[in-house]
């Protein structure tokens, strides 16, 4: 035989713990003589001399509906108003009663997409930025070095070839003819590169089109992986 405790100084009565009963004795007042039940997610708590099952949510984490903070529950019962499950996605959400969720009022809505569009502009130039410099360091040698690699293949590689063409020939194990269509390749494919950048850049003109901060985001990451694409064939084609 087992008494079955629980809290008689809390509202709720909560089912606290069990101990061996003393033969041909009435239960305590704190106990009753038939165990809860183990129900996941619920709690037992003695009502009128039986077991009541509450929701259970200790431990668990709730948002304040006022200011989105998080809190940790401590009570057993339903959640109480003004906490919610569902985690504030921005400082700009308010909290809907009638809806019993976070809403955006069209000011903060507006807000927030200026700032996603003002955010995934400088983002776009930021990289486009990045990927030139990898090309603009030795760019007056990699014009010097087409212009002698085009005069030398229109003359028909006859002669002495130009220093910067013989410079790139040696180490590479090619002929000066041969490195003078390997330089005007890498030529054309870096002045083709830089023309997509320009043209991935002045995408970002897109972002003021777009009527939500999330489609913002979405279009300023879609720009920004084809500019991550391009900026590896720039390295990819190097001289």
């Amino acid at each position: 035989m087992q008494n079955f405790y629980f809290d008689d100084t809390h509202p709720l009565h909560p089912y606290t713990y069990s101990a061996p009963a003393n033969p041909d004795s009435l239960p305590p007042d704190n106990a009753l003589r038939i165990g809860p039940q183990a129900k996941h997610g619920f709690w037992p708590c003695e009502t009128d001399g039986r077991w009541q099952y509450l929701p259970d949510h200790r431990g668990k984490t709730a948002y304040r509906t006022g200011d989105g903070a998080a809190v940790v529950v401590e009570q057993i019962g339903e959640l109480p108003d003004g906490l919610t499950f569902t985690p504030r996605e921005n400082g700009h959400q308010t909290w809907d009663v009638k809806a019993k969720a976070w809403v955006l009022t069209e000011e903060a809505a507006s807000q927030l997409l200026a700032e996603a569009v003002e955010r995934g502009m400088e983002s776009i130039d930021n990289a486009v930025e990045q990927a030139y410099r990898h090309i603009t360091r030795f760019e007056a040698e990699y014009r010097l070095r087409e212009r002698q690699a085009r005069d030398y293949k229109a003359g028909g590689c006859k002669g002495e070839a130009p220093l910067q063409v013989a410079a790139f020939a040696k180490p590479a194990g090619k002929t000066a003819c041969e490195a003078a269509d390997i330089i005007i390749a890498q030529a054309d494919a870096l002045r083709a590169a830089t023309d997509k950048l320009g043209m991935l850049r002045m995408r970002k003109l897109e972002l003021k089109g777009l009527k939500s901060a999330a489609e913002a985001e979405e279009r300023t990451a879609e720009i920004l992986a084809e500019i991550q694409l391009v900026a590896g064939q720039l390295q990819g084609v190097d001289q």
